[in-house]
């Protein structure tokens, strides 16, 4: 329950201090000169105009020993506690306990305002009343020679207008001026509520009276079946027949003149009814016209749209009204979550259109003058896209509204909480952050507020959390940084090093934090772990770690990881592990005799084997974590996965020197208990000239994972730098990403379809929101796929979905082109003549070439019908890539066949064999090198020039 002021005119607490309306110290000293008391003594404090700004709305003034007479005091306050200050005619509901008042009210001086809400103080926010005065500077001036100054002015007598001369456009009325949205020519105005009430009760009646007459015209009309068709009653014969002609002959006048009476009275009630849309469409003409000329009035009244409701649609019906009312553009919580009946516009289409275009240029003008509420009423009230109001509001530092609006309509009360942390709302914070189980945030803001209590309580629940969890390395951080205990953190890392997910990881922190704890004890904990914490199949990982970390250890220390290196390598070599006096080099490199040494034992050890020459490199992606996706950046082959909440970036190069960057995240489970999948997907834009990449991360819950630009910097071998954009670009989007890329100008480009229409749009940050339309100005309807589609270009932008590939332009502008199959995926790349894809349907693949005139199928179909199958298995195409304006490369089940593009109908060059099937295809630079990664990570970079040329089959 929230605590409240609640007024009681019963209650007269004692007066303690006054509270100063007001903006400007003039408006404080007059009201101060009024108590007629003695200055000294009195303490201030400045109260903010509301909540999210630092503007002064008033003045706090604390009294000592004379409090001035009742009646002077515009609003007199009390004290409750000796530090809570509120009105004298309120009460606190509910009524706090002093255990309660002690964990509340942490501040010196907390000052609870019926509007401004609860403020604190501490004792340097104290003002004295001399520091709102700044004494003028004396102004040197000579009286010796002064004036009797200017005669007086002459007496007033009269005041008239001066007419304006007329000119002869005006005497024509050539130039007309716009009237109000309230002054339509020719319709009769009806002011008053009373008066439109009565108009829909009318309109209410003429629909019933037209439903009566629909429902007789009905009944008349089998009435009047049966009369001509009475052979239903039994009878038959020639004789039915001519009663029915005669029955027709005599019934027909009077049916038809009864007909005719509804006929008009019909017309008669839909033209009455039609009247007010009339008006609605020509005040919605006026308004449309009103925003070209003066945007800021036509705000004022602009209607809302919006296909879905929203607390902002109201609640009940209001009588219908021709007219648009003048609203305030300021964005107000209260109107917007009101629960009055509502007049809503159900107009044309195209009104709605022009009128959300209108809106969001508004919108788009008022942010780029700082208007932040007014940006955030027209999102609201008339877009209604809450989420896109709350960004405005958090944007413009308004955190209250904002937060309000993410917890209780967007149901994010993550950003509610991180908007209360910051507008300094900081237990508001805490109570979101308590029920969302974010022990560690919620022990953060505790220990802001000096609370160490409770922020131990909470950063210890977050360590538990971290440990069920069997995330050591978050439960250590903790520990060691947010509770001060860094000997419990060496212990959960030993823990973590025998039986957790990220064993290696942990010893390596250990090691740190138990050097800078204690460094002359720590080769005595070196050994302890070789002995008593390392299992024997982590023996070898052991030694690495120790010999990785030796170059931070003492003399005593290098000493102590030397010993224990000759105890484990020296068995193992003796049991034939050769290999392992690799390790030697490692312990002693000033030993420059040691690796002739190593290489003449090794000589007498080993058997002559026949020499094997690979013309194909190969290497191996480590097998604890799962790899999900892959891409090439600046000639750097960037891999992800994830592993124990963990998500992984491998940089490597073709020639296998590599380098993991690692990033937490925060699992979720389902119902089941089962935790989320991750997939991983790279978007396919040039990523030559600005090094990046966007990385879309979803999990099986639906849940997009967004953990901001991922920069790998430039270093080497590597060369440039890497950025791997995880931001959730389509979050602003209400609707589901179709796919995304990389512009030319190095900016986010998302295509998405909305939920309840699947209306196609394309964004751009430097363009805009636009439909996806045919020339015919039809737009795109598209259901958004389960998994986003590869988009290829800079502008315009290829998809494949169905049986159709699509080029949509950078406003929208959309064709596309029908294929005989349906489509697996398409792949892309710029030649001389255009865009050439290359589509892999269902029965195989087939070029096709975007020129400036259109598409064109450019090649039959290949690489179908079972004629890869005595290569591979099947010939099923798992992946597909250009991998030069040569070559093209198709992935099967065991192996990649290399096609020649460069004639009209595609020729094999070579055949990769693989030991699994592949599932990433890696374009370099280097045209003839095309890189392979199979299902069971092996890598392996193959030169296609090396390989025999196959004739074509």
């Amino acid at each position: 329950m929230e605590l409240q002021l609640s007024y009681n005119p019963q209650t007269r607490h004692k007066t303690s201090a006054a509270f100063l309306r007001g903006h400007s110290p003039e408006q404080w000293f007059r009201e101060i000169n009024d108590w007629q008391i003695a200055l000294q003594g009195l303490t201030c404090f400045l109260l903010p105009e509301h909540k999210n700004t630092v503007s002064p709305g008033g003045l706090l003034v604390i009294f000592s020993d004379q409090v001035p007479a009742a009646g002077k005091i515009s609003h007199p306050y009390t004290v409750i506690n000796g530090n809570l200050y509120i009105p004298v005619d309120a009460i606190l509901t509910p009524a706090l306990s002093p255990a309660e008042m002690e964990e509340l009210l942490i501040w010196d001086v907390q000052v609870f305002h019926p509007a401004i809400g609860f403020v604190g103080f501490d004792e340097d926010d104290e003002r004295y009343l001399n520091s709102f005065l700044l004494p003028a500077q004396a102004a040197e001036k000579s009286w010796d020679y002064a004036h009797p100054g200017m005669p007086p002015v002459a007496y007033l007598h009269t005041i008239s207008v001066a007419m304006p001369a007329l000119e002869l456009t005006d005497l024509l009325n050539d130039g007309q001026i716009t009237l109000p949205l309230s002054e339509l020519p020719g319709k009769r105005r009806r002011r008053s509520l009373f008066m439109r009430f009565i108009d829909w009760m009318v309109r209410c009646f003429l629909r019933f009276l037209l439903a009566i007459f629909n429902i007789v015209a009905f009944l008349l009309g089998r009435s009047w079946a049966s009369s001509v068709h009475p052979g239903n009653t039994g009878f038959g014969g020639a004789g039915t027949g001519r009663t029915a002609v005669r029955s027709n002959d005599v019934d027909e006048p009077e049916r038809v003149s009864a007909g005719g009476f509804r006929e008009k009275l019909r017309n008669w009630i839909d033209k009455t009814l039609g009247s007010i849309e009339e008006r609605r469409d020509s005040e919605l003409d006026r308004l449309l016209k009103m925003f070209d000329k003066d945007g800021d009035e036509a705000l004022r009244f602009a209607i809302p749209i919006g296909g879905n409701p929203s607390p902002a649609a109201g609640r009940g019906v209001a009588p219908q009204s021709s007219r648009l009312s003048r609203q305030d553009t300021n964005f107000n919580l209260g109107k917007l979550f009101e629960s009055k009946p509502v007049d809503t516009w159900n107009s044309a289409e195209s009104y709605m259109t022009l009128l959300s275009r209108k809106y969001e240029a508004q919108a788009a003008k008022a942010l780029a003058e700082g208007d932040h509420r007014k940006a955030a009423y027209i999102y609201a009230h008339l877009l209604r896209n809450l989420h896109r109001a709350a960004v405005v509001l958090e944007e413009g530092r308004f955190y209250h509204e904002a937060a309000a609006l993410y917890i209780d309509s967007l149901g994010q009360p993550v950003k509610a909480a991180e908007c209360f942390e910051k507008g300094g709302l900081l237990l508001d914070a805490i109570n979101i952050y308590k029920k969302l189980e974010k022990y560690e945030k919620t022990g953060d803001l505790y220990k802001q507020l000096s609370q160490e209590k409770p922020a131990q309580q909470y950063f210890q629940l977050a360590v538990d959390a971290a440990m069920r969890q069997k995330n050591h390395l978050e439960a250590a951080r903790i520990l060691q940084h947010k509770s001060g205990k860094p000997e419990e953190a060496c212990e959960v890392l030993l823990d973590g090093w025998q039986q957790g997910n990220q064993d290696k990881d942990c010893l390596s922190q250990y090691l740190h934090l138990a050097s800078d704890l204690d460094k002359e004890s720590f080769p005595g904990k070196m050994r302890m772990v070789y002995e008593q914490k390392t299992p024997e199949h982590k023996i070898d990982n052991l030694l690495e770690i120790f010999l990785a970390f030796k170059k931070n250890m003492n003399e005593a220390a290098q000493d102590t990881a030397i010993e224990i290196a000759y105890e484990v390598i020296s068995p193992q070599i003796a049991s034939g592990r050769e290999e392992r006096l690799s390790v030697l080099k490692k312990m002693l490199p000033d030993d420059k005799e040691l690796s002739a040494d190593i290489y003449r034992y090794s000589a007498r050890k080993k058997e002559a084997k026949p020499a094997v020459v690979r013309t194909d490199q190969g290497f191996q992606l480590e097998q604890h974590i799962k790899w999900l996706a892959a891409t090439v950046i600046k000639k750097q082959l960037i891999f992800v996965g994830t592993a124990a909440n963990t998500l992984y970036l491998l940089r490597m190069l073709a020639d296998g020197t590599r380098k993991l960057y690692s990033w937490q995240y925060q699992p979720l489970q389902d119902n089941n208990g089962k935790e989320e999948q991750i997939y991983a997907y790279f978007s396919e834009n040039d990523a030559s000239k600005y090094g990046s990449k966007l990385l879309y991360l979803i999990t099986s819950h639906n849940r997009r994972i967004s953990l901001g630009k991922l920069i790998l910097p430039s270093e080497k071998p590597f060369g440039d730098k890497v950025i791997v954009d995880t931001t959730d670009y389509p979050a602003s989007h209400l609707g589901g990403l179709i796919g995304m890329t990389i512009n030319a100008g190095g900016d986010p480009v998302t295509i998405f379809s909305g939920h309840n229409r699947p209306e196609v749009m394309i964004k751009e940050p430097s363009s805009g929101s636009y439909y996806c339309t045919y020339p015919d100005q039809v737009r795109l309807h598209l259901p958004a796929p389960d998994l986003p589609l590869p988009l290829w270009g800079e502008g315009p932008y290829y998809f494949g979905h169905g049986n159709r590939i699509y080029r949509v332009e950078r406003e929208g502008q959309t064709q596309h082109l029908d294929l005989l199959y349906k489509i697996n995926h398409i792949t892309a790349t710029e030649v001389t003549k255009g865009m050439l894809l290359m589509a892999s349907t269902t029965e195989g693949c087939v070029y096709v070439m975007d020129k400036k005139d259109g598409f064109q199928l450019y090649s039959e179909y290949f690489a179908g019908g079972g004629m890869l199958a005595e290569y591979f298995g099947d010939d099923v195409i798992r992946a597909s890539q250009f991998v030069s304006k040569t070559y093209l490369v198709l992935a099967m089940a065991n192996g990649a066949t290399v096609y020649n593009i460069t004639t009209h109908m595609p020729t094999v060059k070579t055949h990769f064999v693989t030991a699994a099937p592949v599932r990433f295809i890696l374009a370099t630079e280097n045209p003839n090198e095309v890189i392979l990664v199979d299902e069971k990570g092996r890598i392996t970079v193959h030169k296609i020039d090396d390989k025999i040329i196959v004739d074509k089959r």
